[in-house]
């Protein structure tokens, strides 16, 4: 009977400290159709889990080691789409809710660092170790252009696919000291892309094709390269497998909870109190100037948010009785930024 061993390459998890189980279920990796066809064409087999994926590939076991059926040439990438499941995804992590227009997350594994427990991430900040504005580059598709202003007779313009090695590079006549370069992207293969001016960088940005684009929130790239440190590699010289479990982890965000409460029913109470006291205490500050019969109570720190709900945050009337013993945590689908500050608003009516 023939048997078929497979073993993964290496895996891709969203470490998240928003979600109870500690990863988010709301990411989805798909490989690009040029990636699904190379996966294909390999005899690879890429599988979506609950927290991301796994490539896998034939391995035959000699002397307690598994080395690929179909060994990996040097240089090969594996391109993926990352999406998102949750539409509030981004409000529930610490990103910039005000990044650049047609910017998008970029991953891969040619960066080198590692995670406290010493597994490989594929973030650029070595500090946070967490998603961050380092992981953002500009996307493109279907075309590139770029208007540089200079008195010199002629210029070139030059882009280079970083992956690929493709070039293609265009001289212009000055036309009122403006070079209007334009390139079209069809013609390449795609991927990482430099712009240079006369040699010198101008833009870097990521060449996609624009049906891959819509909905996409980032991209992933897994290269197999014989210069990848060691905690990185997934292929040894001799062919040998050694499974990568590679980490893209995200952090929840914090906004100050505001509290906006409207007396309608009880005209008696002329003001409130706000705190969460059992526990790890949390403190709020009412704001002055507010209509009469609304008061506004605003946490003084921001407070993460989490899956797991706080309680214990009282509402109590100007007699200490308490009003509400357990007030809701702020819904997901609402943040604000004022000035310095982000709040999460809550609407309550007493």
């Amino acid at each position: 009977m023939i048997q078929i061993k497979y073993k993964p390459l290496f895996s891709i998890e969203f470490p998240h400290t928003f979600y109870k189980s500690g990863k988010s279920p709301d990411l989805i990796v798909q490989p690009t159709k040029s990636s699904q066809k190379l996966i294909s064409t390999m005899g690879l087999h890429f599988l979506q889990t609950e927290f991301g994926g796994k490539l896998y590939a034939k391995v035959k076991t000699q002397a307690n080691k598994d080395f690929i059926q179909n060994p990996l040439a040097e240089g090969l990438k594996f391109t993926f789409l990352l999406k998102l499941k949750n539409s509030f995804f981004q409000n529930i992590s610490n990103l910039n809710l005000l990044k650049p227009l047609g910017n998008h997350y970029y991953f891969n594994n040619l960066v080198n660092n590692l995670s406290t427990a010493n597994k490989p991430l594929l973030v650029s900040n070595a500090t946070s170790k967490i998603v961050s504005d380092a992981d953002l580059l500009p996307f493109a598709s279907g075309s590139f252009s770029s208007a540089q202003s200079n008195t010199a007779a002629t210029q070139t313009g030059r882009l280079e696919f970083l992956d690929s090695g493709e070039s293609f590079q265009q001289e212009l006549s000055n036309s009122n000291n403006i070079f209007n370069h334009s390139f079209d992207l069809h013609k390449f293969s795609g991927g990482r892309t430099r712009f240079l001016v006369d040699g010198a960088e101008k833009a870097l940005f990521y060449s996609i094709d624009a049906g891959e684009q819509a909905d996409t929130f980032g991209i992933i790239e897994i290269f197999y390269k014989n210069s990848l440190p060691a905690e990185y590699q997934f292929q040894a010289t001799d062919h040998s497998i050694t499974t990568k479990n590679y980490e893209i982890p995200f952090t929840n965000r914090a906004t100050k909870w505001r509290y906006i409460i409207t007396r309608k029913f009880n005209p008696a109470i002329t003001s409130v109190t706000v705190g969460k006291t059992n526990g790890s205490p949390i403190n709020f500050s009412l704001a002055g100037g507010t209509p009469e019969g609304v008061f506004i109570a605003s946490s003084n720190n921001a407070l993460p948010l989490t899956e797991e709900p706080v309680t214990g945050i009282k509402l109590s009337d100007n007699t200490n009785k308490v009003i509400i013993a357990n007030l809701p945590n702020p819904p997901l689908n609402l943040i604000k930024t004022e000035g310095a500050d982000t709040f999460s608003d809550i609407l309550i009516t007493i």
